[in-house]
């Protein structure tokens, strides 16, 4: 009998709903945390945007480990022979360890995934983890999967302002204030699960040519690329940079969620470019315009 292998996510993986329902990939949000209160990660950051533009206090946090016991064990009620978790860097988030914790919560198998990627990053591993799922491979080759297209994958991201960064205490208060008085403007990338500088550039407009420019030399070396489109709030001036991927095989263009637009802030944009598998690509569920 055919293993039923169940895929799940957290929400920073930046999965738009329809891709989530499609493949039948459940999704574990991670809290966004505005004056004390948390509250689950939604589809859009439109109310986390004005909470930060009001000077409130706004962080973040990983899903408690009894979320993702439950997500186990209602994939298990379901009928799942065994769960493959694909998930955000442990290096950024404490995510990762806490579904390993939950592993025991369940009568059957967890693999956990560690993409050392963010957004699309992981989102693109959970997608084609799916796939190789709905194909009836095992739970160890589901997993291999993921880790394939993870290892592929390149995420560069720029931000339009370094405050947000400042406040999430991935920059010092004194290299916001230098940026801010030379107007630097950084490119960053996730390297083996850390956020990386690139390059610094003097204006937004080159920031966001630099990101595209990066993206572009990735996907050139590719055989079937997929490309997400990543902004905060109103994406209009990401336009141009959907665009110029067109002959991607499969692009994804979503907002960048509520947990990284914390961090990112209004006018970010990122680029995430990975190898995905055939398996996923070709069948009837893959959208390879979003």
């Amino acid at each position: 009998m055919t293993e039923r292998v169940a895929v799940v996510t957290d929400s920073s993986a930046a999965l738009p709903d329809d891709l989530v329902r499609r493949w039948g990939i459940t999704v574990v949000p991670l809290k966004v945390v505005v004056d004390g209160e948390a509250r689950p990660e939604g589809v859009g950051a439109d109310g986390v945007l004005e909470a930060l533009l009001a000077g409130k206090s706004v962080t973040t946090s990983q899903p408690a480990v009894e979320a993702f016991a439950e997500a186990f064990r209602a994939v298990e009620v379901a009928g799942a022979s065994a769960v493959v978790a694909v998930l955000l860097s442990s290096r950024l988030s404490g995510t990762v360890a806490g579904a390993r914790k939950a592993a025991d919560a369940v009568g059957i198998p967890v693999e956990v995934v560690d993409s050392r990627q963010v957004a699309l990053g992981t989102g693109f591993a959970a997608l084609a983890a799916a796939a190789a799922a709905r194909a009836g491979d095992n739970p160890e080759d589901v997993a291999a999967t993921a880790v394939k297209v993870a290892a592929s994958a390149r995420c560069v991201f720029t931000v339009d302002t370094l405050e947000f960064l400042r406040r999430g205490g991935r920059l010092s208060s004194a290299a916001a204030a230098v940026g801010r008085m030379l107007q630097v403007r950084p490119v960053l990338e996730i390297v083996d699960g850390e956020v990386v500088a690139a390059e610094k550039v003097r204006s937004t407009a080159r920031a966001r040519e630099a990101v595209a420019t990066r993206a572009r030399r990735a996907v050139d070396t590719l055989t079937r690329p997929g490309v997400g489109i990543l902004t905060v709030g109103d994406g209009a001036y990401a336009d141009a940079t959907a665009e110029a991927f067109a002959d991607a095989a499969m692009l994804v263009r979503t907002d960048i969620g509520a947990v990284l637009a914390v961090h990112a802030g209004p006018g970010a944009l990122g680029v995430v470019t990975a190898e995905l598998p055939a398996a996923l690509l070709d069948a009837p569920e893959a959208t390879p315009r979003h």
